[in-house]
């Protein structure tokens, strides 16, 4: 399976964050507009110690750890990608303050209320087992502390294409706040941000030049709607405007 790690796109596979169809960041930097709109949602203070759920190779990690001066640990079911992920600290000289390591959403190795705050950055919709997931991670939130969700949805009447995906699974919008009451936590804020994950169509073009030798193992990793999202659909295949793409949801909640 391709992972983000053997990805052409800076080793970091991320949604962006378009100000509007004029809007001509490329993906890196629109992966960046997307962190700190997650950033404000988390509302992080120097000193925390926060947790990064489902760490990927770690940008979005190293990106916290230097725009607020906390220190961050990132957790993977993924051994590659921790060790991707440590050697990039390593490299960028944040390794005294980001730290990632092997371990399941499902049973997270800490102690009750070890933590400041918490994110989950595009991870939420890779765990079938959401609820549990949100109620370990309120476990070791500290009580008052914040917690911040980007996650896929799905879009009744879209018709966002899972079936060639073999680890993505998604809720519809309205299913957050009953996932957030069952785990624990007070949903604060939500936000559809659908519209601005859009990719423009000349970066979507650059993009496509760049990933669709890859299409059918990029399907298998995270799914047909989220590429369809990146590059657009498979040639002959017509799809409408925003129509069998997921929706995009930054999240904020607290720990009672």
């Amino acid at each position: 399976m391709l992972s983000d790690s053997d990805l052409p796109v800076g080793s970091n596979l991320h949604l962006g964050y378009w100000n509007d169809e004029y809007d001509e960041a490329d993906l890196a930097t629109a992966t960046e507009q997307l962190t700190r709109q997650l950033l404000k949602r988390l509302a992080p203070r120097p000193g925390q110690r926060i947790l990064d759920v489902g760490c990927g190779v770690g940008q979005p990690a190293m990106s916290l750890a230097r725009a607020c001066d906390v220190e961050v640990h990132g957790i993977s079911v993924s051994r590659r990608q921790v060790e991707q992920a440590t050697a990039r600290a390593s490299e960028a000289g944040l390794a005294d303050r980001v730290r990632f390591e092997y371990a399941n959403a499902m049973q997270l190795p800490y102690p009750d209320a070890s933590f400041d705050a918490a994110w989950l950055f595009e991870s939420l919709i890779h765990m079938p087992e959401k609820e549990r997931a949100l109620k370990e991670v309120a476990r070791v939130l500290k009580p008052g502390s914040r917690l911040a969700v980007a996650d896929m949805f799905h879009r009744p009447g879209h018709d966002w294409p899972l079936e060639g995906s073999e680890i993505v699974t998604a809720v519809d919008l309205d299913d957050y706040q009953e996932l957030f009451d069952r785990a624990g936590l007070r949903l604060l804020e939500i936000d559809d941000v659908s519209d601005h994950t859009i990719v423009p169509l000349p970066i979507q073009t650059k993009l496509k030049d760049l990933l669709a030798p890859h299409r059918e193992a990029l399907v298998r990793a995270v799914g047909e709607g989220l590429v369809n999202q990146l590059i657009g659909p498979e040639e002959g295949v017509e799809v409408r405007p925003g129509g069998g793409l997921p929706g995009y949801v930054l999240i904020a909640g607290e720990r009672p």
